[in-house]
C-alpha cells in the first residue's frame, strides 16, 4: 500500500464495502472488476439499472491491455497522448470481463483517472476497479467528498477524500473501431473533438454519434437522456439577455444558478453550483447561458451536461423571450 495512502483497498473489499475514489473528473464508487458480489452492489447502491455499462478504470496501460481482446496502435498513441486524464476508451473486450460489467456488450470501456489517490489505490488494488459516479443513478455526479457522504452509508463505502475534483464533468468517451479505422465520438467532456483529430493517423476518420442513436446506448454509460440532474426542475435559458432580466418575472420561489464565464472553469463549478442550489428552500431552479456557449468546442461538455439536467430547454433564438 502507497504511504500516502490511508485506506487499504484490499481490507475494505474483503469486508465486503465499495471505495468512493476521487478522481479528476467526479468521485467513482469502485469495486475490482474480479469480485462480481461488489460489482453487483454497486448497481444496487446507485440503483442504476444493469443495462447502462461501467466504465473500468486501470492504472496502467499494460492494465488496459489485460482487459481487452484488442489493441490497436491508435489506442496506444491515444492512451500515451491524454493518459492519465479524461478520456475513456471503449475496445473489444478480454474474456474475462463480466458481461455484468459491459451489460452484455462486446465492448468495454477503459480509462486511466488522473489523480495521484486514484492511482494509488488501483496500483494497491487486487485487479482493475470499475467506478462510475458515486451518486444515486441520474442524479449530480459528486466533485467532492462529502457529496458521497450525504448519500451513502460509511458501512457500505469507504470515502477516500482527495478533494475537489479539478475538471468536474465526466470524460469524454470515444469508441474505436478497429474493422472500419473509424473513431466514434461517443460522449463529450473536457478533451475536445479538434483534441482527438490532433491525433488521428491516415485512414482514420472521426464520426460523431448522436446520443440518441442505438449505436450510443448501447455501449456508451452515462447515455441517459434524463442525467445528472438536481432534484428541484432545472430550467435552462439560452439567451443574450442576463439571467436576472430572463426570470425577473417568474415570481418567487426559484433559484438562479450562475456559472463561470470560461469553460473550464464552469465544468468544474457545475455540479457544486447545482447541488447548492438544490439544498436551498426553493420549487425550481433557473439557469441562462448566452447562445455562443452552443457553438464553442470548450463548452460542448457543459452543455451536453445541462441539456440532461434540464426539466425545460428554452432558446429565445427560435422560442422568443422565455415566459415561466
Amino acid at each position: 500500500m502507497s504511504d500516502a495512502l490511508a485506506v487499504d483497498p484490499r481490507a475494505v473489499f474483503a469486508a465486503g464495502r465499495l471505495i468512493a475514489l476521487p478522481t479528476e473528473t467526479v468521485y467513482g464508487l469502485a469495486a475490482p472488476i474480479d469480485r462480481p458480489d461488489l460489482v453487483a452492489r454497486i448497481f444496487e447502491l446507485k440503483g442504476r439499472p444493469a443495462s447502462n455499462p461501467l466504465i473500468v478504470h486501470v492504472g496502467s496501460i499494460e492494465q488496459a491491455r489485460s482487459c481487452v481482446s484488442q489493441w490497436p496502435e491508435l489506442a496506444q498513441r491515444l492512451a500515451e497522448r491524454f493518459w492519465p486524464g479524461p478520456l475513456t476508451l471503449v475496445l473489444p473486450k478480454a474474456a474475462h470481463i463480466s458481461d455484468a460489467i459491459t451489460a452484455g456488450q462486446p465492448t468495454v470501456a477503459l480509462r486511466m483517472p488522473d489523480h495521484p489517490l486514484a492511482l494509488a489505490i488501483l496500483n494497491a488494488s487486487p485487479a482493475p476497479l470499475v467506478a462510475p459516479s458515486a451518486n444515486l443513478f441520474t442524479r449530480l455526479s459528486p466533485t467532492r467528498a462529502e457529496d458521497v457522504r450525504a448519500v451513502f452509508e460509511p458501512a457500505d463505502v469507504e470515502v477516500v477524500d482527495g478533494g475537489p475534483c479539478r475538471v468536474g464533468i465526466e470524460s469524454t468517451i470515444l469508441g474505436l473501431d478497429i474493422d472500419t479505422r473509424t473513431l466514434r465520438w461517443l460522449r463529450p467532456g473536457q478533451i475536445s473533438q479538434s483534441d482527438i483529430t490532433a491525433e488521428l493517423p491516415p485512414g482514420w476518420k472521426l464520426k460523431v454519434i448522436s446520443e440518441r442513436s442505438k449505436e450510443a446506448i448501447d455501449v456508451t454509460p452515462g447515455r441517459m437522456q434524463e442525467h445528472y440532474r438536481p432534484a428541484k426542475p432545472l430550467t435552462v435559458v439560452i439567451s443574450e439577455r442576463s439571467a436576472e432580466t430572463v426570470f425577473s418575472d417568474v415570481g418567487a420561489g426559484w433559484r438562479l444558478v450562475s456559472l463561470p464565464q470560461e469553460a473550464s472553469a464552469a465544468a468544474r463549478r457545475l455540479y457544486r453550483a447545482l447541488r447548492e442550489a438544490d439544498q436551498d428552500h426553493v420549487a425550481r431552479l433557473g439557469l441562462c447561458l448566452p447562445p455562443c456557449c452552443l457553438d464553442q468546442p470548450p463548452w460542448e461538455g457543459v452543455v451536453n451536461r445541462l441539456r440532461k439536467a434540464a426539466s425545460q430547454w428554452h432558446d429565445e433564438r427560435a422560442l422568443g423571450p422565455y415566459r415561466a
